[in-house]
């Protein structure tokens, strides 16, 4: 009962803003969309449109920026409201800004002196201060990005520095991102008690990044060596991966995983890899697994963390999404194309 009582308010308020999700037939006309305005047109009434300026409207970066303005101001008021003891879900709804807007700098070094990092770059609602990212402009190189995270919960990530150096290869310093994020995440929600479906959904959250990192490797030909170093080894599902890795091709590995929630999803998203070439296919199924964890969660638990885990999940897919609208338009992709990906983007 106390459980209960501690999240009515929370849940409360998350009733509320589910409300205000994008409707079904207001998604019909979003994925028709060919620009930028078309899209902010659709989003009148809805929370989206008070973070458009007139400015805005035609552009797809700003619209962009808009859509994660709101998506961010949603993450720190319901972060501010949620019970103490669940502490650790707000440190899960607040780190992920700072991962979004260092991967946002790391980027930006990445491509060089032709894209210049601003201020405007960064979204607010992390847990670092915006005036740390004013002061991260100046770095320019991936050293002096690194030296500017002394200190903080992502100092750790000096150590993909040689192998970024070595390369030029970005996915190795964004997935030593993660993993901070992911471990220090994991690592808090296991001190904790009275959190087991939270942990729960993280768990099948590593386990998924975990499977994208291998599965990424193996397809780019990598050996395991090359990325354990980036891998949240604690995870259960990699003991009977990791001593394969090196000798199997991605259906061997695939085929280790038969008897878990992952086996037949991968198969499908294989089969459809040996169709298009595309790697997306295995991360669109993996994230699909992990908003299917969080609905279930939420069935199972209606009258304490469930709601929010579930409202968690279903917000990202709605960003998510719509964010995949906007990219679309700068691209000219084919609007069945747009509705496909979306589509697979659905639970099911």
């Amino acid at each position: 009962m106390r459980d209960v009582l501690s999240y009515l308010y929370l849940n409360a308020k998350i009733m509320a803003k589910e409300g205000k999700f994008i409707s079904s037939t207001r998604w019909e006309d979003l994925w028709r969309c060919t620009s930028p305005g078309e899209i902010a047109s659709f989003l009148e009434g809805t929370d989206y449109f008070y973070y458009l300026s007139e400015e805005g409207v035609d552009e797809a970066r700003l619209l962009e920026k808009a859509i994660l303005e709101e998506y961010s101001e949603v993450g720190l008021e319901v972060s501010a409201i949620i019970p103490k003891r669940a502490w650790p879900i707000k440190k899960y709804i607040l780190r992920k800004w700072d991962v979004i807007n260092l991967r946002t700098a790391m980027r930006g070094i990445h491509s060089g002196p032709r894209k210049e990092i601003t201020i405007d770059s960064f979204v607010k609602g992390g847990e670092l201060s915006f005036n740390f990212f004013k002061d991260l402009i100046g770095a320019e190189s991936m050293d002096d990005f690194v030296a500017f995270l002394e200190k903080t919960p992502y100092q750790s990530l000096s150590e993909g520095l040689a192998k970024y150096n070595e390369t030029k290869n970005l996915f190795f310093m964004e997935s030593l991102l993660d993993k901070i994020f992911w471990e220090n995440i994991w690592a808090k929600t296991l001190e904790m008690r009275g959190l087991r479906e939270f942990r729960e959904f993280i768990e099948t959250c590593v386990d998924t990044f975990n499977l994208k990192i291998l599965l990424r490797a193996k397809n780019d030909g990598l050996y395991l060596e090359e990325i354990e170093p980036y891998l949240l080894l604690q995870c259960i599902l990699l003991k009977e991966l990791l001593p394969a890795f090196d000798e199997e091709n991605i259906s061997g590995l695939i085929s280790l995983l038969e008897g878990t929630l992952y086996f037949e999803p991968l198969v499908s998203a294989q089969n459809e890899h040996e169709k298009t070439g595309s790697f997306l296919a295995y991360e669109e199924v993996l994230d699909n697994l992990v908003f299917k964890k969080a609905e279930d969660i939420r069935k199972r638990k209606p009258f304490g963390l469930g709601p929010l885990i579930g409202f968690l999940a279903l917000k990202e897919l709605e960003v998510k999404k719509l964010l995949t609208i906007v990219r679309s338009t700068e691209v000219n992709l084919d609007r069945e194309e747009i509705r496909e990906l979306l589509m697979r983007k659905e639970w099911k």
